[in-house]
């Protein structure tokens, strides 16, 4: 991986959203591109997008993607991720949330009630 900061995390609802070939998920990643930026997938979000997707073709195209980092959880960060999943409720989400925030990122989301506990709204971009 080059110096290109990610700018946008996709969390589960983005990806499946860009499987079922959202508009608005393939214009953030276009912007991405063109800012010769990276955006970020989470392999929890991956996990729970892929159990309803229905076209595993299109997840192998957004992690295949030039300009896409499949993210993992650092495990020196388990006690933070702790704290956002009692905030969000769901372990997919905390681990898109970390991951925003360890990168000064935004998460790219179709549900922004599974954030709506952060303070202020949290790092979140709706589509």
């Amino acid at each position: 991986m080059s110096d290109r900061p990610i700018r946008i995390v996709l969390d589960a609802s983005a990806i499946l959203a860009f499987c079922r070939e959202s508009i608005h998920v393939g214009e953030v990643i276009a912007e991405i591109t063109d800012e010769e930026c990276y955006f970020g997938v989470p392999v929890t979000c991956l996990a729970e997008a892929s159990s309803a997707a229905a076209d595993s073709d299109r997840l192998d195209l957004l992690v295949n993607h030039p300009a896409a980092v499949v993210l993992d959880v650092n495990p020196s960060n388990w006690r933070a991720l702790a704290v956002v999943y009692a905030t969000v409720g769901r372990l997919d989400a905390a681990a898109a949330l970390l991951a925003a925030v360890d990168n000064n990122g935004y998460v790219l989301t179709g549900q922004p009630g599974l954030y709506a506990g952060l303070a202020g709204g949290g790092p979140i971009i709706i589509f």
